[in-house]
């Protein structure tokens, strides 16, 4: 009788490896799963997919809860765990995040060229469908020692990834699914959550039970990459050297990084009225609009438009909308400086000429059937017949010397432009908002300039059409501007005061007041925009009612939708202001509720879906 059939070795504790040498040396994939396991690991593995269309049915807490523990099985060098998980269900916390992420995507846009277009037609995110997001945190704990972590300083953060990939396996298996959303700068997302310097969002996770259920990587089913053959990525025992790099990143400055100053209760009172808007009311629309005969997600931005709509109102837009249009006038103590091609005194002019219906959004309004209110905000000298008069004060002062408001003006301002905003809400589907105002765009730069700390260069354009000299004055005098008011782009509201004007601040009013009332806004041009930013920086629940209805052709124009994270429905380098633009791009939202609800669906029209046999 040998040794080994006299002697056991006792059990060991649990925890500890049972195996034996001889065991192992006899069966070295003895370590594996059954073939049913096996299948059921590899294809978790080759099934994962990343996730953008979620159903709103919560997800279990227990569910959840194992999740979570497969995120914390993870490995980690020196059994660090640097994971942590933030879970996000408020609906205002989401819509930040998605604001951060749709302007950002149209950052990335721009460095696609000629495949920007069908980059913008990829839905990269649900944040406001899925019910549940998790941010998943590095925490770095400098100070730290931890072994492993000396030579490799981001072990901390490739552990929190190996974290990430197993909470998504684990999903995959329990029907769930995961959208990683990558499109935020990390200090957006720390001043968002209040996270410490030291710790590092690493992934922002979508999870909820999917609305789609794809057989293979949705960019892959677009045609925008492939997967790549793996003889490709694989090298022996040197590195091969590939051609191909990769374009350095666009730069672009924001102050959503910076956390917001308290606020006036007067503003608290306007802001605490918006809501965030209902995701669940865009994910209705969207399941109607796939069953409708048309391949699914064709009529691109229209779908978009719908979708917006149904967030901000719970429902798709009638067929023939019901438009108020408000345009708010107003002079600048800047305009002095020679930076319009018109004097000062135009501006009573044209204002008056719009309420009499004799200038572009006069004519567009009677041509549309919308109601169109022109309010004296801050035009200078007598008032102006047929204009509305909520005049706050003769002009703005000049930015160039000082605040163009006091702080009981600015007030005023944004309170008349509310209270005109809410009562015509009251008779309409939506509202268009604009402004006229001589040396508006200047002092729209000079907002645009504080609130993302651009240089006056890459705020400025002709405005009206200046020329090269007048160009250069409107910079200097933004220049000028922003010294002699040092702005602090963590207070919007002290910007607009500083550097806004008088119709600028009743457009902030009216957007409150028309997301108050759950009422659509078309925005305008450039001016329209800006106000629209300062607005969302300091109520980001608002962007969920905003609508860009066209780029104009100021530059700095799609900088601002860009922050705001809009895609524009017309582009016809307009430069007129008065709303118009906003007018133009009315008929579409008709046209498009039309599509949605008089198109037929498949069951009715007799046609087959893709795959159907």
């Amino acid at each position: 009788m040998s040794l080994g059939e006299r002697f056991e070795r006792p059990p060991l504790p649990p925890g500890f490896d049972e195996s034996r040498a001889r065991e192992r040396r006899s069966d070295p994939a003895g370590w594996r799963f059954d073939d049913a396991e096996r299948a059921g690991v590899w294809r978790a593995i080759t099934e994962r997919r990343d996730i953008r269309r979620f159903r709103p049915d919560p997800l279990p807490d227990e569910l959840l809860r194992r999740l979570l523990e497969a995120a914390h099985q993870a490995p980690s060098v020196g059994l660090m765990q640097p994971w942590r998980f933030i879970l996000v269900r408020e609906e205002r916390t989401k819509a930040e995040m998605q604001a951060l992420v749709a302007r950002e995507r149209l950052v990335q846009a721009e460095r696609f060229d000629e495949r920007a277009r069908h980059y913008l037609d990829l839905k990269i995110e649900g944040i406001r469908e899925a019910p549940l997001s998790i941010c998943v945190c590095c925490d770095r704990e400098p100070g730290r020692e931890v072994l492993g972590r000396h030579t490799i300083r981001d072990t901390d953060l490739y552990s929190t990834c190996l974290a990430i990939e197993n909470l998504w396996l684990a999903a995959r298996a329990e029907g769930v699914g995961v959208g990683w959303v990558s499109f935020y700068r990390e200090d957006d997302l720390r001043a968002l959550l209040g996270l410490p310097e030291r710790v590092v969002p690493v992934a922002w996770l979508c999870l909820g039970y999917p609305d789609e259920r794809p057989s293979r990587p949705g960019l892959e089913a677009a045609g925008w990459e492939r997967r790549r053959p793996l003889d490709e990525l694989v090298f022996a025992e040197r590195w091969g050297k590939r051609e191909s790099e990769p374009r350095p990143p666009t730069i672009v400055a924001s102050a959503y990084a910076v956390a917001p100053t308290e606020q006036p209760d007067w503003w608290r009172r306007l802001a605490d009225e918006v809501r965030p808007g209902d995701p669940t009311a865009a994910i209705r629309v969207r399941d109607a609009s796939d069953e409708l005969v048309k391949p699914a997600g064709s009529l691109g931005a229209l779908e978009t438009l719908l979708e917006r709509w149904a967030i901000a109102t719970g429902t798709t837009p009638p067929s023939r909308p019901r438009a108020g249009i408000i345009v708010f006038a107003a002079d600048h103590g800047v305009a002095e400086r020679g930076v319009s091609l018109y004097p000062a005194r135009v501006g009573a002019q044209v204002a008056a000429a719009a309420a009499r219906g004799e200038t572009a959004i006069g004519v567009l309004a009677r041509a549309l059937g919308a109601e169109l209110v022109v309010a004296d905000v801050g035009l200078s000298g007598p008032r102006v017949a047929g204009l509305v008069d909520r005049r706050v004060v003769d002009g703005s002062a000049d930015i160039t010397k000082g605040p163009a408001l006091t702080a009981g003006q600015l007030r005023t301002a944004i309170e008349t432009g509310h209270s005109l905003a809410r009562h015509l809400a009251q008779r309409c589907d939506l509202l268009i908002l604009g402004e006229i105002g001589i040396g508006n765009t200047t002092v729209a730069s000079a907002l645009l300039a504080a609130l993302t700390r651009l240089p006056p260069e890459a705020v400025c354009g002709r405005g009206t059409g200046l020329d090269a000299q007048g160009l250069e004055r409107k910079r200097d005098t933004v220049a000028s501007a922003l010294a002699a008011n040092a702005p602090d782009g963590a207070d919007p509201l002290e910007c607009l005061r500083r550097l806004g004007g008088l119709e600028i601040a009743a457009l902030v009013g009216g957007l409150l007041a028309a997301a108050a009332a759950r009422r659509p806004v078309l925005l305008d041009g450039f001016a329209t925009g800006v106000a629209a930013l300062a607005a969302c920086r300091l109520q980001p629940a608002l962007r969920d009612y905003l609508i860009a209805g066209h780029r104009s052709a100021e530059p700095a124009h799609a900088r601002v939708l860009t922050e705001l994270g809009l895609e524009p429905l017309l582009d016809l380098r307009l430069r007129l202001g008065e709303a118009s633009g906003a007018a133009l791009a009315l008929p579409l939202v008709g046209l498009a509720a039309r599509l949605h609800t008089e198109m037929r669906r498949f069951d009715q029209a007799g046609v087959d879906r893709a795959g159907a046999e």
